[in-house]
């Protein structure tokens, strides 16, 4: 079996997929289907004895879908560049419509003018639509697709019958405002799909693209990372990323891993010691020796779990398109019947043929186009206002569901940055500004995290001249001041150092300065916390969601932030993967929410219902989080709730106003009053509860757009 890997374009929902799916199904050389409506990537397992990949291609080309074997995205960019053009053109062409029908020019040149600007709009905007609903008779799966063609095709149809037949209230505005926003919600769409895809193109990008193997003759080759084999040998040297997954053979380095593990802190890696593809050397070089092949390295499988937890995401159009399957074939099938009724008892071929246009004509679904797509616009530009930017249209729908909101540690809840808590002077010889002069002057230059916090603190003091200074890597500094030589760094180096160890002291995150005779200082390090963050917590419970921490970090620390701002529940020192392990466990007790900012919480931004970013994250987590803040402020998560709880409630209420129309006015328009009262829903009529339709629901999503916002206490 084989496994091939596809891009297709077209899709605008779970129907469109799930079509595709279940024709291929029924191949017998097809044994596995994956497709994610939302990036346009398939997966497609199959015996390579009985198909090709072009053959599979092509399969899929032939429902309506265009499919490309490669990873350009010529396919996607070109349909993203077609709907542009279309919309380009149906949004001017609409309006002229508009206004004539509006402005009262019932004159035959009017009627001509609708008639003409309405047949681009239909045909040559609308064509996307068409060749969707097309595909109903190779798929037998009715999607909206087949819910917009049909609709704009029997206003469009009866209002060249009306005109020709020298008739006036033409329902040509009407066909036209469907195809126009259906066009504006499908190319917003489609780009934002584009964009989820491109999330996993940086991720393959974190791994240099060469490595520097080295033979037993120490000669040095460069080679591409694909080429790389278990039991390869690596050097890697400062300021470079370590390209593979091995073990340490020689050598001595400090290495950071923040983007695996979450720690702040780099780690001195010397022969015995493991490393993840993508870490970086800060200072010293190593030797490493492979321990898997190329396609098995950790980046690439977090590449695979990342593809998977894609396709499991199910658009916010599944429920729309469910309906639309149902409710299209049904109203083509009553307006057929009531053709038939009528024209069976006598009421001639005119009667029958202007109830069963009068049926459809009623069912267009204009409204039913306006009310999500509307209301995510409204929400967006909210949003917008607000710095959040809402790139996944669920949201809207999952917000009201969350119960757990996980929130990643450093750089999330803490800013990521080491500052010094508390300092403390032990020796009574030597004066405070003495020992703050000296630490700046031994962490000079020096681009370590903590030397950073501690050249922060002791900035300002006197500058001293230091007559040596010598770095010890995994230990600290040593240098030479006054013929006496000082250290700074871990307490339990400097305790070896001197004469006098310490006794009753906290030695918990603590770097230490001293000289041969004792220890003179310490310096007690923390990360800060975010501002707002505590408040954040508060709000969130306060609206049913509780908080929990999920960090790569270690216990002390991720205790010391969970007590600091009131949350029960914290986990510690996990891994990218067991991060999406704990996520999907959390998820058993009800939805949850994943807020994260580095490489290390990609797989469970994805795995979470929802994921929450900032802008300053890493680029990989701003783009796969469903929802980037754009601004440094935890508070925003609280308003993506409020802005979404909001929009959840306008769109349910927009569906109502959709449908309500259909549902009175149906039974009316299939004439059930008539052998009574007489009374029948004339074509006029339709079209103007059409248009009531779609206004209530263009004013009630457009109360969005003022949406009040709680701020922050």
């Amino acid at each position: 079996m084989k496994v091939v890997k596809l891009n297709i374009s077209g899709m605008h929902c779970s129907a469109c997929s799930g079509a595709i799916d279940k024709n291929l199904q029924k191949i017998p050389s097809i044994t596995n289907v994956k497709i994610n409506a939302i990036s346009g990537l398939a997966k497609i397992a199959y015996d390579e004895t009985k198909i090709t990949e072009s053959q599979i291609a092509e399969l899929i080309t032939s429902y309506g879908f265009p499919t490309s074997l490669d990873n350009s995205k010529a396919l996607e960019i070109a349909y993203i560049k077609g709907l542009k053009r279309r919309l380009w053109v149906a949004i001017p062409l609409f309006i002229v419509i508009f206004a004539l029908h509006m402005g009262g020019f019932h004159t035959a040149w009017s009627g001509m003018v609708q008639l003409l600007l309405a047949s681009v709009v239909q045909f040559y905007c609308g064509l996307p639509f068409y060749q969707g609903a097309r595909n109903f008779f190779k798929t037998k799966s009715a999607d909206m697709n087949v819910l917009i063609a049909l609709g704009t095709s029997v206003a469009y149809v009866y209002s060249v019958y009306l005109f020709l037949s020298g008739a006036e209230g033409f329902y040509f505005e009407g066909s036209s405002a469907v195809i126009c926003f259906v066009l504006v919600g499908e190319y917003l769409k489609s780009s934002a799909k584009k964009k989820a895809s491109d999330a996993l193109e940086i991720l393959a990008k974190l791994l240099p693209a060469k490595a520097r193997l080295v033979q037993d003759s120490k000669e040095e080759q460069w080679v591409a990372i694909d080429k790389i084999q278990k039991g390869d040998k690596c050097l890697v040297v400062g300021g470079e990323k370590i390209p593979l997954d091995g073990i340490v053979l020689s050598g001595k380095a400090e290495v950071s891993s923040a983007h695996i593990n979450g720690e702040e802190v780099p780690k001195t890696l010397e022969a015995g010691a493991e490393v993840i593809g993508g870490s970086l050397v800060l200072n010293g070089e190593i030797v490493v020796e492979a321990n898997k092949d190329s396609n098995a390295f950790f980046v690439y499988e977090m590449l695979d779990l990342l593809e998977l937890s894609q396709s499991q995401k199910p658009p916010i159009g599944a429920l729309a398109d469910k309906i639309a399957s149902i409710f299209v074939p049904s109203v083509v099938l009553l307006s057929l019947v009531v053709f038939v009724v009528w024209l069976f008892v006598g009421q001639g071929l005119a009667f029958a043929l202007s109830i069963a246009a009068c049926v459809l004509v009623v069912s267009c679904p204009c409204a039913l186009g306006l009310a999500v797509p509307l209301a995510i616009v409204c929400a967006s530009m909210r949003a917008k206002k607000a710095e959040i930017l809402i790139k996944n249209p669920d949201v809207y729908e999952k917000a009201k569901k969350i119960k757990t909101i996980v929130f990643d540690k450093t750089g999330t809840l803490t800013k990521g940055e080491i500052v010094v808590q508390e300092f403390k002077v032990l020796s009574a010889n030597q004066p405070k500004d003495l020992i703050l002069g000296l630490s700046y002057a031994m962490q000079s230059n020096n681009p370590h995290p903590i030397a950073k916090a501690i050249l922060g603190f002791a900035k300002g003091f006197a500058t001293i001249n230091l007559e040596s200074k010598n770095y010890e890597i995994g230990k600290g500094v040593q240098a030479r001041f006054k013929n006496t030589d000082y250290f700074l760094g871990s307490l339990e180096w400097v305790e070896s150092q001197c004469k006098k160890p310490l006794q009753g002291v906290s030695r918990e995150d603590c770097v230490a300065l001293g000289n041969q005779e004792e220890i003179l200082a310490l310096f007690y390090l923390q990360d800060s916390i975010q501002i707002n963050a505590k408040a954040t917590i508060e709000a969130l419970r306060a609206r049913g969601v509780e908080s929990v921490i999920l960090s790569g970090d270690n216990a002390a620390n991720v205790a010391k932030v969970a007590q600091d701002l009131g949350v029960a529940q914290y986990f510690a020192g996990v891994t990218p993967t067991q991060k999406a392990d704990k996520i999907a466990q959390l998820s058993q007790s009800g939805a949850v929410c994943f807020v994260g900012d580095g490489i290390n919480d990609a797989l469970a931004l994805k795995e979470a219902s929802f994921g929450i970013s900032f802008i300053e994250a890493t680029e990989l987590a701003q783009e796969v989080g469903d929802v980037l803040l754009l601004k440094n402020d935890l508070w925003g998560i609280v308003e993506v709730f409020d802005i979404a709880n909001a929009t959840l409630k306008n769109i349910r209420q927009n569906l109502f106003f959709a449908y309500i129309y259909n549902i009175i006015l149906i039974p009316l328009a299939a004439g059930v009053l008539y052998p009574y009262f007489g009374i029948v829903l004339q074509p006029a009529f339709a079209g103007a509860a059409m248009a009531a339709s779609s206004l209530s629901v263009v004013t009630n999503a457009l109360r969005i757009s003022n949406l009040r916002l709680k701020s922050c206490a």
